[in-house]
């Protein structure tokens, strides 16, 4: 189970918050579905999109990764994780939270347009001091880190409640 494809980007969340969403689908209905479910907890989930809560209100450092399979257990010590799917039928991902442009417009996923399995996990939340110490697991020296694993479940993309959302 190899990763295939690996893309790191930093994001300014805006209110603690950004969002990793399909650059085709509407990113507001999205981050209104999953605002429904954030409640106290770190992530929430909308059909085509993940909303992370950060701790801190500077930047956080964000790893994409596709896998041929579902991935085994992260590495490192996270903090949170959370699993769900993400329906991207336009087969990119964005973050209007991103420091780099090319994010806003969307990064191509070599696996393209489909229903994904989707684990995202925290890392060195809470960090004091801002920079994680050197043994700080995959993200050693820096202060807030996520991970969003993806995985090919289907070449249609499709959410569990797609009834309810169309």
């Amino acid at each position: 189970m190899p990763v295939v494809f690996e893309y790191s980007f930093t994001v300014n969340p805006q209110y603690r918050l950004f969002t990793i969403f399909d650059p085709t689908c509407d990113e507001g209905a999205n981050f209104e579905a999953a605002r429904r479910t954030i409640g106290h907890g770190s992530f929430a989930w909308g059909p085509n999109a993940v909303v992370a809560r950060a701790i801190d209100t500077g930047t956080a450092s964000v790893a994409v990764e596709v896998w041929d399979d579902p991935p085994g257990t992260p590495g490192g010590t996270p903090d949170e994780i959370a699993v769900s799917e993400l329906a991207l039928p336009g087969g990119r991902f964005s973050s209007i939270q991103a420091l780099q442009s090319a994010v806003h417009v969307g990064v191509q996923l070599p696996t393209g347009a489909g229903t994904y399995g989707a684990r995202i996990a925290a890392y060195n939340r809470g960090v004091s001091g801002g920079f994680a110490p050197q043994d700080a697991g995959p993200f050693p020296g820096r202060f807030e880190a996520y991970r969003l694993q993806l995985w090919k479940i289907s070449d249609e993309p499709s959410w569990p409640d797609d009834d309810e959302h169309a």
